[in-house]
């Protein structure tokens, strides 16, 4: 009796032993692809493996991509930078997968990818190239209300941060300073004032003595305008763009911004007049009668030509 029940029990045991192997090898296989190689006499999963050069795997890779298997293609280019990230091969890996993520519509993937050739492999013949379709991406990204890019961008700086990245990988050719006047716009259209004028000082810096410098320097009589506030009752960021026009036409006396310029003068001397007559207004109604009299007089002296001017001479002859 005793004999029978071990038997029993090592019978439940070797059966449960190979139900369990069982299990395991169902496992094995269902994850994974595995082939018998007679060559090694092991199973192997050609999802890691490695061709033995970088040449041949390069070739490997875009094999699958003539074939049309877009995915292999990927993940053994991706095999390639991971296993000969040195090799001549390196680069050019990183430029197809860049165009296979951009016609996939995965802007940012392939942006990272372009990037990874300025950074990596400076010294490589697709350098100019990458960052050639980096700038179309970024520019197709500035354009605001593209559905291709709904979503996708929390903010002004995500939508920037493809181009200021271009205009840092090749800060001075020149391609670069129309990307940068790109960006200046981009920033004006959403009013981000400050940051239009910092990259157009960057243009007058980088780009100085050119007919860029010139534009830049235009742009941002222009932008400054635009930004200072309405309810402010400052007038020294108005008498700082008055400056700025001054050396504008003395040094580009014959400048094809040259009427326009002059148009902005003539408008910020009405938004000039129209501060101190909010001044003299707010004295005059506080009943500070002579601080009243001073600004009106001021409007009188400085912008005679203005309506606010007229209106401060009529105040002053009636004694207001």
């Amino acid at each position: 009796m005793i004999d029978k029940n071990v038997y029993l029990v090592k019978n439940i045991i070797m059966n449960k032993s190979k139900i369990f192997l069982i299990f395991l090898l169902l496992r094995f296989f269902s994850y994974s692809y595995w082939e018998w190689t007679p060559q090694t006499k092991k199973w192997i999963n050609p999802k890691y493996v490695v061709q033995d050069t970088p040449k041949e795997q390069f070739e490997y890779a875009e094999q699958f991509r003539k074939n049309g298997e877009i995915e292999t293609s990927i993940r053994e280019h991706k095999k390639l930078l991971k296993h000969y990230p040195k090799s001549e091969y390196a680069a050019s890996s990183c430029f197809i997968l860049g165009n296979i993520y951009k016609e996939k519509g995965d802007y940012k993937k392939a942006f990272d990818y372009y990037q990874k050739i300025v950074e990596e492999y400076p010294s490589s013949s697709l350098v100019i190239s990458a960052i050639k379709v980096q700038s179309e991406i970024a520019e197709r990204n500035l354009k605001s209300g593209r559905r291709l890019f709904s979503g996708l961008f929390k903010n002004t700086e995500e939508k920037a941060e493809f181009m200021n990245k271009v205009i840092e990988n090749s800060p001075y050719d020149i391609e670069a300073v129309n990307r940068m006047f790109k960006l200046a716009n981009f920033y004006y259209e959403l009013k981000e004032y400050d940051k239009s004028i910092e990259v157009l000082d960057k243009i007058i810096k980088n780009f100085s003595e050119t007919t860029y410098e010139e534009e830049a320097k235009f742009l941002k009589i222009k932008y400054s305008v635009n930004s200072i506030p309405e309810a402010s009752l400052d007038t020294d960021i108005i008498e700082d763009i008055k400056q700025q026009i001054n050396e504008f036409l003395i040094e580009y006396p014959e400048s094809r911004f040259k009427n326009e310029v002059k148009n902005i003068e003539i408008t910020l001397n009405n938004k000039e007049a129209e501060k101190y007559y909010q001044i003299a207004r707010y004295y005059e109604k506080a009943g500070k009668k002579k601080s009243a009299i001073y600004y009106y007089k001021k409007l009188i002296t400085l912008f005679p030509d203005t309506k606010y001017g007229k209106i401060a001479n009529e105040k002053i002859s009636k004694g207001m």
